[in-house]
């Protein structure tokens, strides 16, 4: 496969498990621009290894991560794929990004197979997941997500939909390294929903054309629901069909029941909180 005239950006912080099988299914692009938040691993070294442009930045979320490489990183080329470290990029997909490019759109969203023990959890993940990674520099504005968890974007022009799926790790490091990034992401939810509750606009999104929208108005509207922990997991495991999946799919539905209880039990003290402050005169 030729070189392609697109920049590959990958985010990383102590990725050096993962960061070499994640390179390698990037050498079709014209470039790989890794923007690193302090990693204390050999993270650095392997990306010297595979020639990539390297860059620090404290992190800032998502969102902000990426706004920032757009903005500040040596981009040469009219397209910018934004990969991180656990994802991997197979040759189909590359083959769709390729044709994708000479097309009139501005972005495309991209969908991931959830790997867990070397299977693919396609029904307990609920896929497809679309995900705002494919755009035209100078194009889009990243922006964090209603449920504080991830971005979204806006975009100046027509967005499209990239079919084959990219790989994606997330557990790749251990449950025990998944169960703390979801701990943090647990708390980034819940304060996004309480400072949300009366946005109007937020709500709109509801009725969006873009299905990534949608889907996140959908997710901070379903934290409303009763014994919503329970719901998702009765929804992922029988509805979506994670039984199907052996244990591969119990043990993602399990996690998700705990990820969704920590959500919820979050909210549940935060508001106890808000509720019973002690006053000054206590004090």
């Amino acid at each position: 496969m030729g070189e392609c005239n697109i920049t590959a950006i990958v985010l990383t912080f102590n990725e050096e498990q993962d960061l070499a099988r994640c390179l390698q299914s990037l050498t079709w692009c014209r470039k790989i621009i890794l923007v690193d938040s302090g990693s204390t691993d050999k993270t650095l070294d392997i990306a010297a290894q595979w020639n990539c442009d390297i860059y620090k930045n404290e992190w800032p979320g998502f969102a902000g991560q990426r706004t920032w490489a757009l903005q500040n990183t040596a981009i040469d080329s009219p397209w910018a794929l934004f990969v991180d470290a656990d994802e991997v990029i197979p040759e189909e997909l590359a083959a769709e990004i390729r044709a994708a490019i000479h097309s009139d759109k501005a972005a495309f969203y991209l969908c991931f197979k959830v790997m867990l023990f070397d299977k693919w959890v396609k029904h307990s993940s609920h896929f497809p997941v679309w995900h705002p990674r494919l755009c035209r520099v100078g194009a889009v504005t990243y922006k964090n997500a209603v449920t504080g968890h991830g971005e979204t974007w806006d975009v100046n022009g027509e967005i499209g939909y990239l079919k084959t799926p990219y790989f994606h790790f997330s557990f790749s490091k251990g449950f025990s390294h998944w169960l703390a990034k979801h701990n943090r992401l647990s708390s980034m939810e819940c304060d996004a929903f309480l400072q949300s509750i009366h946005d109007k606009k937020k709500i709109g999104e509801l009725l969006c054309r873009d299905s990534h929208k949608r889907r996140q108005a959908l997710r901070r509207l379903s934290f409303h629901l009763p014994l919503r922990p329970f719901l998702r997991f009765f929804y992922s495991y029988i509805v979506k069909g994670g039984f199907l999946e052996g244990q591969a799919g119990f043990v993602h539905c399990l996690l998700y029941l705990i990820y969704e209880l920590m959500i919820q039990v979050k909210i549940i003290e935060k508001r106890f909180f808000q509720r019973n402050r002690p006053s000054a005169s206590l004090l």
